[in-house]
C-alpha cells in the first residue's frame, strides 16, 4: 500500500504511540524503500522533519496539519493514543484522504466503527513467513514455586545461547529482578524512565546481553530475531489481554527464526490470560 500510493505521487506519514517504536519501524523502513528518504521524528529526531516517508509518533503529527494523503496509524488501541481525543483530532487533520490502522489487538471502538460500516474490515491470520503464532505456555502456583520454575527455564535457555525478554508489571520489580539477575546473566533492564535506553535496547540487539528485562514499554512494535519471551505475573491487572498478546508476539517474528517459546508465570488463571491464549490458538487455526 505505501509503494503504490509513493507511486502515484501521494504523501505517506506512518504515526506510531510510542517513541521507541517509530525508531525501530522507520529502520525496517528504510531497508525496505532504499531509494527513498525515510525520517523518524520524535523526542530527540526533530532537527529533520521532512522526507518522502515520515514516521512519527501521534504526538507530532500537530507538525503535519494537512500534509498526508495517506496517514498510517499503527497500534491505535495503545496507550498514550488509546482514548486521547487530543491526539485522535491531531491525526484527523493531518490527513487529506485515507487513514490505515493497523494492529493486531483492535479494541471495541474499532470493532464498532467496522460494524458500522465507517471502516473496511482486512484480517490475516498468518505471519508472512506463515508459521503458527507462539502460544503460551502457563505456569501457575505460589511467588516461590514460580521464582524457581522460571528461573530453571531462564537457565535453560539463556544457557543454550537464547536470548530472552523478561516483562515485569513494574519498575520497581524491575530494578529488584536485575540486582539479582545480573549475577547470573548479561543483563539489562529498561523501562520508561531509563535516560538511555535506545543504547540498552540496542545492545540487547546486538547480542551484548542475554537477557532484557522490561516493564510493557516493550511490549509493542520491537523485533528481535530469536527472542524467547517470560512474563513474570502475567495475571497482574497491569497485563490486559491486549497486551499479553502483544508481548506473546515478541516470539518468532524472524523468518530466520519463526518459532519460540513464551512463557506466562501466575499466581491465578484469569481471564486476560485464558482470553490471549484462546485469540492465538483461534488465529492459528484460521
Amino acid at each position: 500500500m505505501i509503494s503504490d500510493q509513493l507511486a502515484t505521487g501521494h504523501r505517506v506519514g506512518f504515526a506510531i504511540a510510542r517513541r521507541q517504536v517509530v525508531l525501530e519501524i522507520a529502520d525496517r523502513l528504510k531497508e525496505a524503500f532504499t531509494h527513498l528518504k525515510v525520517i523518524a521524528v520524535c523526542q530527540g529526531h526533530t532537527q529533520d522533519v521532512i522526507g518522502d516517508l515520515i514516521v512519527c509518533t501521534t504526538h507530532q503529527l500537530y507538525r503535519y496539519t494537512g500534509y498526508f494523503d495517506v496517514l498510517v496509524i499503527d497500534e491505535p488501541d495503545a496507550f498514550p493514543f488509546k482514548g486521547n481525543d487530543v491526539l485522535k483530532g491531531i491525526a484527523s487533520r493531518s490527513c487529506r484522504r485515507s487513514t490505515v490502522y493497523l494492529t493486531a489487538t483492535p479494541d471495541n471502538e474499532l470493532k464498532d466503527r467496522v460494524i458500522n460500516d465507517e471502516l473496511s474490515y482486512l484480517y490475516l491470520s498468518k505471519r508472512p513467513h506463515g508459521n503458527d503464532l507462539c502460544v503460551p505456555e502457563v505456569f501457575c502456583g505460589s511467588d516461590l514455586s514460580i521464582g524457581i520454575y522460571g528461573f530453571v527455564w531462564l537457565c535453560r535457555l539463556l544457557n543454550s545461547g537464547k536470548r530472552v525478554l523478561l516483562f515485569v508489571p513494574s519498575r520497581k520489580t524491575g530494578v529488584l529482578f536485575y540486582t539479582v539477575l545480573k549475577h547470573f546473566f548479561k543483563t539489562c533492564n529498561v523501562s520508561s524512565l531509563t535516560e538511555n535506553k535506545d543504547e540498552i535496547i540496542g545492545a540487547f540487539k546486538k547480542g551484548e546481553y542475554d537477557l532484557c528485562i522490561t516493564t510493557s514499554i516493550l511490549e509493542r512494535g520491537i523485533t528481535i530475531p530469536d527472542v524467547q519471551v517470560l512474563v513474570w505475573k502475567a495475571d497482574n491487572g497491569v497485563f490486559d489481554e491486549a497486551a499479553l498478546t502483544q508481548i506473546s508476539g515478541r516470539v518468532g517474528r524472524s523468518p530466520l527464526a519463526p518459532r519460540g517459546e513464551c512463557l506466562f508465570l501466575t499466581n491465578t488463571r484469569n481471564r486476560n490470560v485464558d482470553s490471549c491464549i484462546k485469540e492465538i490458538v483461534r488465529a492459528n487455526n484460521d
